[in-house]
């Protein structure tokens, strides 16, 4: 069910292969060729789902690549590996979807793209919950960046606070999706029971 006009949708790319019938022929020609195919056409099926109103249109561009569509709602799209995500709003959404797992150096990443305040907490965990930890702070900034219209290369400009990991005038939220982190920013608030109402895995 939808809330505060937010829809969530997780799938994977196998499992959305055969479903092209949910978007446009002109869409469809702009598909790319090669390693990224599988998991652009997955999220552009998703969002088709999640809209349900026909075959999604071709879509454009904004002027850091987020795709977008005149005539539909506010979405946002993102993939780690062959999973994808799709939030959709009221108003400009972000979100990221990450695999919760190891990282080499993540401490060093950490404190190249988060503030300190962050990293100084996230060096106090104790060593099992400091992966997660980080997985959390990457996912909610890449959402809010992404919520901006930014890059991640604008990351450790944020300084997001601790208490929670977005900024005054926005809204953050965390869900879990077996062995995948979907962080979601938007301009509404999410409640604690906001979750898929999609999966496809």
């Amino acid at each position: 069910m939808a809330v505060n006009g937010y829809h969530l949708a997780v799938g994977d790319a196998a499992c959305l292969a055969g479903a092209t019938r949910w978007l446009s022929p002109e869409l469809l020609e702009e598909a790319p060729v090669g390693l990224r195919r599988a998991e652009w056409l997955a999220a552009r099926i998703l969002l088709a789902m999640l809209l349900n109103d026909g075959p999604l249109p071709k879509l454009e561009r904004g002027a850091h690549g987020k795709p977008y569509h005149p005539a539909l709602p506010a979405f946002n799209i993102s993939n780690t590996g062959s999973s994808v995500a799709v939030l959709v709003g009221e108003g400009d959404v972000g979100c990221d979807i990450e695999f919760i797992r190891p990282r080499a150096r993540f401490m060093a990443i950490a404190r190249h793209s988060f503030g300190a305040p962050l990293c100084d907490w996230l060096e106090s965990l104790p060593e099992d919950e400091k992966m997660v930890a980080f997985w959390r702070f990457w996912t909610a900034h890449e959402a809010v960046l992404k919520q901006r219209g930014g890059t991640v290369w604008q990351m450790n400009q944020l300084n997001l606070p601790l208490e929670s990991l977005c900024p005054p005038d926005r809204y953050l939220h965390h869900v879990c999706v077996e062995n995948r982190l979907i962080a979601c920013c938007g301009e509404q608030p999410f409640p604690e029971s906001f979750s898929p109402e999609l999966i496809i895995v």
